[in-house]
């Protein structure tokens, strides 16, 4: 991933911080103080003459937590609030014997006249539960001795019960027992708590106020039963208020807030206005039932945008990753449907579009069974491509080009990054490209970041940056445009870049032809433009580089675009023949695809003359021969392993210097390695012993030939997968017109 902003997201940590509860009135985001200081009325006016339950209820994550604090701030003096969470403690005696604790010890440090009141608390919480106090007396006889002297010197559970309701009843203020996190227990915990409630529930000027979430209490209480448990509580609890629910403008407003403190110090891709409404309004929102869920979100948000937040357009991160934290039963089948996702090739008669079909009863069917309501707004804003099957709309292969440049979920490779959570080997970094389109107008700036990346990774850089160029403004000053400044270097690059073997790949040189076209063509002034190439022709170092250039603007037949004269082709092309043929033979035989410019210099007399003088020299025939060999690919029907074949360009060597001439240089060639012992690669003795066999006649099986050999119940061999292409010199040996390549016809 990028290193942008690294130092900030070091520091930067949104998780847990809004995660808390607010404390007090002042605290509130969501609109709920109102509610709050009416509950904090009804708990003043509730009659406790003889106790008092009162429950808040609200699902996990509905903010009773917060509401809780804030009713007892808005209590403020008027009343004596203590707090107890059963969620600390464990088992029925621990339960008893630490609430009674726990309100004691709080009482305590209230007001003086509550110290009595504590310590009766306390005692009676022993007398209800010895077992407890047996077992904080570690297990020793004596100690245990001790316990029970004392508990039976004390008054009866009946008669210390009395005193507390006398002496609660004689304090001034009300007491208020704030018990939290009811929901969070047990099943049988949960039982514990209520019968507690229920034992010390009728104290008179007390009043215990419950938080929970109902249909959890209730089902704990019927033990599955919900009416049964309903009916149970309603005998404990006298009146229950439920949360509001949270305002969706409000929990908005949270998600924003949380959001702009993660953009300021997180990396982040694009973010586009109309995008994020969208998703917010159709994928998100839905997903944010409580203030939990946002705070959900932003914390595992922080994680993914670590990782690969510079890499996906921000709207569909955020989207994607609210649907994977808050949805994943709708997550698992995105991930499980991913390629029927994406931008391909027409779908119709192939599971695409059909009138009158739902989308529960098209490919990606499990996206309807997760959730029928999201499934068509989740395809419609963040996966348009599987639109197609709910409605008649199309997006063909040539989206997912649109859809990478833009770092949108849509694109197949984008949604890859964000599942694996990392790059894959041989793609650069989104940052990287946007820094390249930056400085294509800075010659240095471009040449350094250029210098950094391997040849796969210059690759990907150069295909991505493609997508982007023709949209540049063409500058005010052409001598300041990145047609004429990024052209030499980009072109220049072409020994770096690896030349595929496939026929129908973006090789190498197709790639570099494109990013002339796209470069060159948006000058509409054609003079300018003329003025311009013949420029970049010049400062072009790299001869083969400056052949693709002519091939790209020239004339030539089913390739060139015609960007300049004619008359300034015919020049250019002879500059750089003359070029070639004033060459030593050691720095021709060093020139990079050196089968292209052979082909070249064959075109005329003149340069069929220099190469065949050129020819002889052993260095020269050996960079040929080198560079004219291909490989066909052929794989059994079903099977993944594919068979590689190396084939040479015979027929095309044998055009440029006949078939005598050849078979003499390979036969001289052999006998200077293995007679007097002149050294050569690894590379170059395959190819020399490959040259050996096609002189002698012995030529290798292709899959197709091996095909018709073979009796019918045998043919498993798919002939439509087999190519033939120069390793280097991207020229095919299946048919002769592909000397400049079948994909070099429109690079565009």
């Amino acid at each position: 991933m990028s290193k942008q902003k690294s130092t900030a997201a070091e520091s930067a940590s949104p998780i847990g911080a809004d995660d808390a509860p607010i404390q007090s009135l002042t605290g509130d985001r969501l609109g709920r103080r109102p509610f709050a200081q009416a509950l904090a009325a009804e708990i003043m006016a509730a009659p406790t003459a003889r106790g008092y339950v009162m429950g808040l209820t609200g699902a996990w994550g509905s903010g009773k937590t917060s509401i809780l604090n804030m009713t007892v701030d808005a209590i403020g003096d008027t009343a004596t609030a203590v707090h107890f969470n059963p969620w600390m403690f464990s088992g029925a005696e621990a339960l008893v014997s630490s609430f009674f604790s726990e309100i004691s010890k709080q009482l305590e440090k209230k007001e003086a006249k509550l110290k009595t009141v504590a310590g009766k608390l306390a005692t009676y919480g022993q007398v209800l539960s010895p077992f407890a106090a047996l077992t904080g007396a570690g297990g020793a006889t004596q100690g245990a001795l001790n316990i029970l002297q004392a508990l039976a010197a004390q008054p009866s559970v009946f008669e210390q019960h009395r005193e507390l309701r006398e002496l609660l009843a004689g304090v001034g203020k009300r007491l208020v027992v704030v018990i939290d996190d009811v929901d969070r227990l047990r099943p049988e915990e949960v039982l514990d708590i209520v019968r507690l409630v229920r034992l010390v529930g009728d104290f008179p000027n007390t009043l215990y106020l419950l938080a929970f979430d109902r249909a959890r209490v209730e089902e704990c209480l019927g033990e599955g039963d919900l009416n049964r448990g309903r009916a149970y509580l309603e005998k404990i609890v006298q009146v229950t208020h439920d949360v509001p629910a949270a305002r969706q403008p409000d929990v908005v407003a949270m998600l924003t807030a949380g959001l702009t403190t993660m953009v300021d110090d997180l990396p982040t891709g694009p973010i586009k206005s109309e995008d994020w409404q969208n998703n917010l309004a159709f994928v998100i929102r839905p997903l944010l039932v409580t203030p939990r869920h946002v705070q959900r979100l932003l914390g595992c948000l922080s994680m993914t945008m670590r990782m690969v937040g510079d890499e996906i357009a921000f709207a569909d991160l955020v989207a994607i990753d609210a649907i994977r934290v808050l949805h994943p039963t709708l997550f698992a089948a995105l991930t499980s449907v991913a390629d029927d996702l994406a931008a391909k090739p027409d779908r119709l008669g192939q599971g695409g579009h059909q009138p009158g079909r739902a989308i529960a009863d098209s490919p990606i069917a499990l996206l309807h069974t997760a959730d029928p309501e999201l499934a068509e707004p989740v395809c419609r804003w963040l996966f348009p491509a599987a639109r197609c099957y709910f409605e008649n709309t199309g997006y063909g292969p040539e989206w997912e080009g649109i859809w990478r440049r833009e770092r949108k979920i849509a694109s197949a490779t984008v949604f890859r990054f964000y599942l694996e959570r990392q790059l894959p080997e041989g793609v650069v970094p989104a940052s990287v490209v946007d820094d390249a389109l930056a400085v294509l107008a800075d010659r240095e700036g471009l040449r350094q970041l250029l210098n950094h990346w391997t040849p796969d990774e210059l690759t990907d850089l150069i295909k991505r940056m493609n997508t982007a160029i023709e949209e540049l403004p063409v500058a005010e000053d052409i001598e300041g445009d990145p047609a004429r400044l990024a052209t030499p270097i980009l072109l220049d690059l072409l020994p770096k870049l690896p030349e595929d073997r496939s026929e129908i790949a973006s090789c190498g040189s197709v790639l570099l032809m494109r990013t002339a076209l796209l470069l060159l063509r948006r000058i509409l002034d054609a003079d300018v433009r003329e003025c311009v190439i013949c420029a970049v022709f010049s400062e072009t170092n790299t001869l083969s580089a400056r052949l693709i250039l002519l091939l790209i603007v020239g004339h030539r037949e089913d390739m060139g675009f015609g960007l300049i004269k004619p008359a300034v082709a015919t020049e250019l092309e002879g500059r750089l023949r003359n070029e070639l043929a004033a060459l030593a033979p050691g720095d021709f035989a060093g020139q990079d695809r050196i089968a292209r410019l052979a082909g070249f210099m064959a075109e005329t007399g003149a340069g069929r003359t220099v190469l065949h003088a050129s020819a002889e020299d052993n260095r020269v025939m050996l960079s040929l021969l080198t560079d004219c060999v291909g490989e066909t690919r052929g794989r059994v029907l079903g099977a993944a392993a594919v068979t590689v074949t190396k084939v040479l360009l015979w027929d095309r060597l044998a055009e440029w210097f006949g078939q005598e001439m050849l078979v003499r240089r390979i036969a001289e060639i052999l006998t200077a390695v293995t007679d007097n012992g002149m050294e050569i690669s690894g590379e170059q003795r395959a190819a020399l012993h490959l040259a050996a066999d096609y002189a002698t006649g012995n030529r290798p099986q292709r899959p197709w030939e091996r095909l018709v050999q073979q009796p019918p119940e045998a043919d498993a061999t798919l002939p439509n997968d087999d190519q033939a292409t120069g390793a280097r010199g991207g020229i095919s040996s299946t048919s002769a017109s592909h000397e400049r390549g079948a994909a070099l016809k429109d690079p565009v």
